[in-house]
């Protein structure tokens, strides 16, 4: 009599096996970010980031690649969830349009230095002059151009009355304040010198006067959401 063979669920054990994975994926990733942190990224080595996190070096290659594919992983991840978690946050209305232009800037620097430190970013940024030709730096200025789809989600929902009379072009004003908040962000992870106070002042001192040569005077002072289904 033929025996007859049981039939296990097709997703018992590759659960079991994906998240074991997962969790391997996030030990390497957490071993990258301390040692980067504290020895530099050109200082360490994925034989470094291997043993920090009790693993093999061809297992950290599998899944990344290369020390780059790590740094890349990092940034592109953790900028995800910070859009993620950004979307999910209440608009302010009725509130000076100053307030919440310097209010999305000054987030966006804040959560820039949760993902990866000074010292990260400082590397990512000169790789991209040094190296303009590798993945990394292609992804990298990507992440930027995600930046500016996150900054013009975040202003479209508003009425952005011109001083000439018709409404703003948001892409455009993303792109402009993107351009404007940049340099204050190089100064920020450049020198260890300047606070989070001093670069609100700095983003201040550069976006204020722009709001004001271009928006009306209702706009500045009380900014108001579009009404539900108009769009920019």
């Amino acid at each position: 009599m033929r025996r007859k063979e049981i039939q296990m669920p097709k997703n018992a054990a590759p659960g079991l096996r994906d998240r074991k994975k997962a969790q391997r994926r996030e030990d390497i990733l957490a071993a990258a970010i301390g040692l980067f942190e504290k020895k530099g990224i050109d200082a360490t080595t994925v034989a470094d980031i291997a043993e920090a996190c009790d693993v093999s070096a061809p297992t950290v290659f599998n899944y990344f690649g290369s020390k780059d594919g790590i740094l890349v992983a990092i940034i592109e991840e953790g900028t995800q969830r910070k859009r993620e978690s950004g979307s999910r946050r209440p608009r302010l209305e009725g509130v000076p349009l100053v307030s919440i232009v310097l209010d999305l800037f000054l987030e966006i620097s804040e959560e820039t230095l949760d993902i990866a430190s000074r010292r990260v970013w400082r590397y990512a940024e000169a790789s991209v002059i040094r190296r303009p030709e590798t993945d990394l730096s292609e992804r990298f200025r990507n992440n930027s151009r995600l930046l500016i789809d996150a900054i013009e989600e975040r202003l479209e929902i508003y009425e952005l009355r011109t001083r000439t009379g018709p409404p703003m072009d948001t892409r455009y004003l993303a792109m402009l304040l993107h351009d404007l908040w940049m340099p204050c962000y190089l100064t920020l992870i450049t020198d260890p010198q300047t606070t989070m106070d001093a670069h609100n002042a700095q983003l201040s001192e550069r976006i204020t006067p722009l709001l004001s040569y271009v928006f009306d005077d209702t706009t500045l002072a009380a900014t108001r959401l579009r009404p539900t289904g108009e769009t920019a």
